[in-house]
């Protein structure tokens, strides 16, 4: 097992180039099954979530492999349309790939998915509105989907959910007919799904609004196709809350700044100063918190992201001032707090909100990462807390942050990764 040794102090300066979304490549991944020929992904990184959804397509019959940074799949000879339960239990991800081979088999089958423990969340949302397009849906110790007669239809999601918004995207590709989503979630990485399946020949509109609409064609290209995902606005976003609770100057190569208002919005307003070029954010330079961060909702996208929750508690622990943060996510996502309260964080939390003292003199301590953004706000917690501390369990981190510790130590962190 491995274990991050951080000692705290440390102001950061310099660029973060970062990778592209990991929630976006992994439902880019499960799109590469519904054609035949090679996809080609750039800038993606080798997180281990990445590795599973590659596994599981080698696992069908297909091919993944990186070039470089540059991940290859060939899906051209997929002979298996039950996904593997050893590598779906792993990965929630893996979810996405129903739609795909609903689309590419017109049946498919799935054991419970895992992934991060950070509260339920039911795959109810998918299995209505799939039925609601005439998917057959047997539920079990294994969910079994098929066809019955491959129609169109209007669904409206119970929940602006990210994960059923995509399933249904790509199910919804070659159904015969106008296919309407209805309460569809709007995040940037829906939009890049989008955007991908259409240079195939999809015929998506309306991605990133309320209401998306898919007319069904008869076929997908099959041609060779390279793609660049969005920037990780997660990844981002994380650097950016060290930086808050460091001090510093950041900047991040190409556009990692885009669809990051609602943090920017809260950190410029008594955290940093944000320098622009052209329109666009240049580097933000950091100067310390001097108050609170008021109250700060978390909510499906446009509003504050759940997976940068923890990171701004942690970041509220070091403020001058009071934080209350409510969640309407992921209810239950505040498990991370036991851990932060090792170093002397006042963090109280009330069912699904958390209110938060700032404290100075927080102390280094030893704190055991639970799943991927807690484990990275105690990351961001040992950066900011005087003395050293031990963050143990990477591997949840490294689900979602590939190599945090060299891209922290370039900025000037003092940080290493250790066997124990």
């Amino acid at each position: 097992m491995e274990k991050f040794v951080i000692n705290g102090g440390n102001k950061l300066y310099g660029e973060v180039e970062v990778q592209s979304a990991k929630n976006s490549v992994l439902p880019l991944i499960a799109a590469s099954i519904m054609r035949k020929g090679k996809t080609y992904l750039k800038k993606c990184p080798k997180l281990s979530d990445v590795l599973v959804m590659a596994s599981i397509i080698e696992e069908l019959g297909g091919s993944a492999k990186f070039i470089g940074d540059t991940l290859e799949l060939d899906c051209t000879d997929l002979n298996r349309h039950d996904l593997p339960k050893n590598l779906t239990a792993k990965i929630r991800a893996s979810l996405f790939m129903v739609g795909a081979l609903l689309t590419r088999f017109k049946k498919t089958s799935i054991s419970s998915p895992g992934g991060c423990d950070i509260g339920d969340r039911p795959i109810d949302i998918h299995i209505n509105s799939l039925r609601d397009l005439g998917v057959k849906v047997d539920e079990g110790e294994v969910v079994e989907f098929s066809e019955r007669n491959n129609r169109s239809a209007k669904t409206r999601l119970a929940y602006k959910s990210v994960g059923a918004t995509e399933n249904l995207i790509m199910a919804s590709v070659q159904r015969k007919g106008v296919t309407v989503i209805e309460n569809s979630a709007k995040e940037p990485e829906i939009v890049d799904l989008a955007n991908f399946l259409n240079l195939t020949g999809a015929r998506i509109s309306g991605a990133g609004s309320d209401v998306i609409t898919v007319e069904g064609v008869e076929k997908l290209w099959d041609g060779e196709l390279l793609f660049e995902p969005v920037a990780d606005r997660i990844e981002v976003g994380t650097f950016l809350l060290a930086g808050v609770i460091c001090g510093g100057e950041l900047g991040v190569k190409g556009n990692g700044f885009e669809n990051l208002s609602a943090l920017t919005k809260i950190i410029e307003n008594n955290a940093c100063k944000i320098y622009k070029n052209n329109g666009k954010i240049d580097y933000i330079k950091f100067y310390g918190v001097y108050g609170g961060f008021g109250k700060v909702i978390v909510d499906p996208y446009p509003c504050f992201p759940t997976d940068l929750q923890p990171q701004l508690v942690s970041a509220a622990t070091f403020a001058k001032g009071i934080t209350v943060v409510e969640e309407r996510v992921f209810k239950k996502r505040f498990n991370y707090v036991c851990q932060l309260r090792k170093t002397g964080a006042d963090v109280s939390v009330f069912d699904n909100a958390c209110v938060v003292v700032g404290k100075e003199n927080l102390t280094g301590a030893v704190m055991t990462a639970q799943d991927l953004r807690g484990g990275a706000s105690l990351i961001l917690q040992a950066l900011g807390a005087k003395g050293t501390s031990e963050v143990l369990s990477c591997e949840h981190i490294d689900r979602g942050y590939f190599k945090i510790e060299d891209k922290l130590r370039a900025l000037g962190a003092d940080i290493k990764r250790i066997d124990y």
